[in-house]
């Protein structure tokens, strides 16, 4: 397990991703998640998750726009599952 700087936002990340998974939350709102623990993260070593989460909440903001409805969530999946195994 690492050590966080900011702990309580890794966990709520965790949780809203699992939601994502389990299919309890849609994209816009999943993405919403992603987006609001990227400014959460400040300090400079975890510059390197900022930048993961900037990259996943723009690759599915481009997916929203060009991925039909009925392949979001399964565009967005592996998305989510990269962002798990880089903060589990």
């Amino acid at each position: 397990m690492k050590q966080w700087i900011y702990p309580e936002t890794i966990l709520r990340l965790k949780y809203q991703c699992q939601l994502f998974l389990n299919g309890d939350i849609d994209v816009v709102f999943i993405q919403s998640e992603i987006m609001l623990a990227e400014n959460q993260i400040v300090a400079i070593e975890e510059k390197w998750l900022k930048d993961i989460l900037f990259n996943a909440e723009n690759q599915i903001e481009l997916y929203v726009y060009t991925t039909n409805q009925s392949d979001l969530n399964k565009a967005v999946t592996p998305i989510i599952q990269d962002i798990l195994w880089n903060i589990s």
